[in-house]
């Protein structure tokens, strides 16, 4: 029996700049015939394999099959590579509670951050504003926020709480979040996206080797694990120092990814109502 599983990213809440769709497909291409895969990807709803389709973190061998095969009628005479990258995971992970030094705690993103985590986000030319606003709300995220009021010690009660119950990524209800963001400054981050992916890591340059992006990235692998999801990150072939953070913390090498864009016959970079990379 066939198998063929993807993820629509231009539904619902993780939609491409106008003008472009995006999928992450996957399949073993050792046990299913391409055939058979390019009837299944021609019935995904809402996808129009005529217009360009962005392979959206994509297994290389996945992404190989595809060329040249006639999906819903329609041939691709081109694909073009905006990157190539690697899979890590984490299949198992012994934490203990985040230890933050200073005037830190831990929280989630929330429709506030959006401007600032985009302003960093390298990758923010696939993603409308409103996009990634829900992107961030919608999906577990955290934040390490440095604080400097008096209800910091409160905070960190909060947070050693949360930690225990398994309820980390939950907001804090009990500050406003516009109370919150005149007493507080956002320092670093990870969030997730709707394939699963967990990554967009940063820490702002004033703030960093202090440890905040390994305890942001472990707290929420943490989340997912105890979900009993994997854990997995995307990391570009060229960001050897994620690579290495990432194994330093037991991510494993899964296999290679590429970010590409299906052109189908009469179609070309032309046709982008954005500028690539």
């Amino acid at each position: 029996m066939a198998a063929c599983l993807f993820h629509l990213c231009s539904q619902n809440v993780v939609a491409l700049q106008k003008g472009i769709q995006s999928v992450t497909v996957f399949w073993s291409v050792e046990e299913e015939r391409s055939e058979d895969m390019a009837k299944l990807l021609g019935m995904i709803p809402g996808l129009d394999w005529s217009r360009p389709v962005k392979l959206y973190a994509c297994c290389i061998d996945v992404i190989t099959e595809m060329d040249g095969l006639v999906i819903a009628g329609v041939k691709q005479v081109r694909r073009h590579t905006i990157s190539n990258g690697h899979l890590y995971t984490l299949d198992k992970c012994q934490l203990k509670t985040p230890k933050l030094n200073g005037d830190f705690y831990i929280s989630s993103l929330g429709p506030a951050d959006m401007e600032i985590v985009r302003s960093f986000w390298r990758y923010s030319f696939t993603e409308t504003r409103e996009v990634h606003l829900k992107m961030i709300t919608a999906f577990p995220s955290v934040a390490i926020r440095m604080k400097s009021s008096k209800s910091l010690k409160a905070k960190e009660t909060d947070v050693q709480n949360k930690w225990d119950n398994g309820s980390m990524n939950e907001k804090h209800k009990d500050i406003p979040e516009e109370e919150r963001n005149d007493e507080e400054t956002l320092v670093s981050w990870i969030h997730s996206y709707k394939n699963g992916l967990i990554g967009n890591t940063f820490t702002v340059k004033e703030q960093r080797r202090r440890g905040l992006a390994k305890v942001a990235t472990q707290t929420l692998a943490h989340h997912f694990l105890q979900k009993g999801h994997i854990p997995v990150v995307a990391i570009d072939s060229s960001n050897t120092t994620s690579i290495a953070f990432h194994k330093s913390m037991g991510f494993k090498w899964s296999g290679a990814v590429e970010y590409a864009i299906r052109f189908p016959e009469g179609t070309s970079l032309k046709d982008l109502e954005f500028k690539l990379p």
